[in-house]
């Protein structure tokens, strides 16, 4: 299949350098782009993710298909047309991309009262580098006004065949795509946030990565959170990596920064706000049981992980967390990523449900081919449900009953 080529620009931000970026790929077009359309026909549409995911470029793919405005509560011109609501056309529909809007502070109640006067004739997308749920602090509801659809870096799905597939009817079915290994190593080298995937530069990569840190920490953190101590939150980030894919302990993490329980907590959960990092917790049928248990916890960016094992449980991670919001975002039921482990502190990497019931157990190995026993175990312990050993191992596809061991990117290119 020939490649295609095309142009883009990734914002960084307020007074930041445009960088363009080559997107050599048949499959151009963010798997979101359609869904906003879909969306945005009903409701306004709120489009969160990580910094320099691509948000901004999918929702102006979608402007300029409508032959929108775009604005940016960045830019003074832009903030003050926002304030004015003077992009609202007097004739017919109007069609709007609001920028960065949630650093206004009673942005929530501009919205509500924006839909409540002019949704009809309004299409309206609210994009953002930081979530979009940052500032709940007081004001008026939102429900029933807008619809969320969280974006998330490149998979090997998204770059595969670009669609949101259904969740698998089978878990143990999904058949072997051929071909996607230059890819996969690409991601798992690069990552999957479009500029360093495009560009395959290990220098280019480190220079993008430095960047963002100071923009997330220096910037966002500062911007969106009182919190003054940057420097030690800076800190906690770098250590961040060496706890990906075993349970976080707040205590080891105090003691380090020589800081309070509570600041640290607080601060991990900025760093989610502003997603850089996610936590999944263990599985137990009485949800407040398990959220007093320790969490594991992965980054959004698997490439700043340089221990392999880490590396590869991580991206297997994100790839299921993509499919996971995706489904829940366009309403294929209500699905959660967790962990398994039982009494005898037998534990297996990933658990999803459905429902707030388990459907399907992941492991992950990067060379052994050999069935976990504690796949196996816990696969027989919550009622025989299937289970998938993913290893990075390539050309392995094996079944035994209600498991089956598999190549990760083989498995993955059928999700999200």
């Amino acid at each position: 299949m020939p490649l295609a080529c095309c142009y883009l620009s990734i914002p960084l931000g307020k007074s930041r350098d445009f960088f363009p970026v080559v997107w050599e790929d048949a499959q151009m077009k963010r798997y979101v782009t359609d869904i906003i359309e879909q969306f945005a026909s009903r409701k306004f549409v709120l489009l969160a993710g990580p910094r320099q995911v691509g948000k901004t470029t999918s929702a102006k793919e979608w402007l300029g298909i409508r032959n929108g405005t775009y604005l940016n509560w960045d830019v003074a011109e832009d903030r003050a047309m926002i304030l004015g609501k003077s992009f609202i056309s007097t004739g017919g529909p109007s069609t709007i991309l609001l920028d960065e809007i949630h650093k206004y502070p009673r942005w929530r109640s501009y919205l509500k009262g924006l839909f409540d006067k002019e949704g009809a004739r309004l299409h309206v997308v609210v994009t953002g580098s930081a979530r979009l749920d940052i500032y709940r602090k007081g004001g008026d509801s939102l429900f029933g006004r807008y619809e969320l659809l969280r974006m998330h870096p490149l998979s090997i799905g998204e770059v595969t065949h670009g669609t949101v597939p259904p969740p698998p009817s089978d878990w143990l079915s999904p058949g072997i795509h051929h071909g996607i290994s230059e890819n996969w190593e690409r991601l798992l080298r690069f990552g999957g946030f479009p500029e360093p995937f495009v560009e395959r530069d290990p220098l280019q990569h480190q220079r993008w990565s430095t960047r963002r840190r100071d923009l997330l920490i220096r910037e966002d953190l500062r911007d969106l959170s009182e919190i003054k101590l940057i420097e030690l939150v800076e800190h906690l980030y770098l250590l961040l990596p060496a706890r990906v894919g075993s349970p976080l302990s707040i205590n080891s993490l105090k003691e380090e920064l020589q800081v309070a329980f509570d600041s640290v907590s607080s601060w991990i959960s900025t760093l989610e706000r502003l997603y850089i990092c996610f936590r999944i917790s263990p599985y137990h049928r009485k949800i407040a049981r398990s959220l007093r248990k320790e969490q594991k916890l992965y980054l959004w960016d698997w490439s700043q992980l340089s221990d392999p094992a880490a590396r590869f449980e991580n991206m297997v991670a994100c790839h299921l967390l993509k499919s996971v919001h995706a489904w829940n975002d366009i309403g294929h039921g209500e699905f959660g990523l967790n962990y398994w482990r039982n009494k005898e502190k037998e534990e297996v990497d990933f658990l999803v449900t459905q429902a707030g019931k388990p459907v399907v157990l992941f492991e992950c190995k990067l060379s052994d081919v050999n069935v976990a026993r504690p796949l196996a175990d816990l696969s027989a312990e919550l009622g025989g449900i299937p289970a998938i050993q993913l290893v990075a191992t390539p050309h392995v596809d094996f079944r035994t009953q209600a498991l089956r061991v598999v190549t990760a990117r083989d498995y993955l290119a059928n999700l999200v």
